[in-house]
């Protein structure tokens, strides 16, 4: 990747939190001997939808290094006060409304913004909507990298829980042509479309509904190629020799 990515003209819905004190001090309290450090491997089966206690989430999309999820959470509900101590994380509010709290604050969230949270920051989402519908992007992969500080639903200090219900209308599948690469093509419930498209395709051919524009693979990770909002009537600075996971709505 040669080109420069142009600044992006949603800046102002982008929340960006990092790790502070109140942060690592809860961290120093959680962490014992005791707290199991997770990893997740190749032979983990995520590709069922899991059932929380606030909702849904489902796996759209898995790569080496990228991996993104959706969540639907229900009106009232929210996640747990949760960090990741080993990755960084962008949640991509594509419709509903919620807030997001941190140790330091609360935020607004509607659909569009984006939320990039530093390893280490303590987060929870809460749904102000009949349903609030989020993208979880999450490098490097592993969705066992969790903390947790507080939960409602009595889930403090547990380790990921993975109850399913069933694969869901679209499953996951591998995709041959890319080594060790899943996607899911049609979310739980039906309402989002994700899509493998290159820079050049989505720069001639932009299409209606499309949300965001995820950067996929090794080169972007290294690179730390960000998220890409779509607005619309601006052309989105998408890098012609990048693959892009493309979220639509349906």
């Amino acid at each position: 990747m040669t080109t420069a990515l142009a600044p992006h003209p949603l800046q102002a819905r982008h929340i960006v939190v990092g790790a502070k004190a109140a942060d690592f001090a809860a961290i120093r309290d959680l962490v014992t001997s005791e707290t199991p450090i997770l990893h997740e491997s190749h032979s983990d089966d995520l590709s069922q939808v899991v059932v929380k206690p606030w909702g849904h989430e489902s796996r759209v999309y898995a790569d080496p290094v990228y991996d993104l999820w959706h969540l639907c959470i229900v009106d009232g509900a929210e996640t747990s006060m949760h960090a990741h101590l080993r990755k960084t994380t962008e949640l991509l509010c594509l419709s509903g409304s919620g807030v997001f709290d941190t140790l330091g604050g609360s935020y607004e969230v509607t659909a569009g913004t984006v939320m990039t949270i530093g390893p280490g920051a303590f987060h929870r989402t809460r749904s102000t909507s009949a349903e609030l519908h989020l993208i979880e992007v999450e490098h490097p992969r592993n969705k066992f990298d969790l903390l947790r500080l507080g939960d409602r639903y009595d889930r403090s200090k547990t380790t990921y829980e993975s109850k399913v219900t069933s694969a869901g209308e679209s499953k996951l599948k591998e995709l041959r042509q890319v080594p060790h690469t899943q996607l899911r093509r049609i979310s739980t419930a039906g309402k989002f479309e994700f899509t493998l498209r290159t820079g050049m395709d989505i720069f001639y051919t932009p299409r209606p509904n499309e949300l965001f524009y995820v950067p996929t693979g090794f080169e972007a990770f290294i690179s730390r190629h960000p998220v890409l909002p779509v607005v619309p009537g601006v052309k989105t600075p998408v890098l012609t020799d990048q693959t892009y996971l493309a979220i639509s709505a349906r």
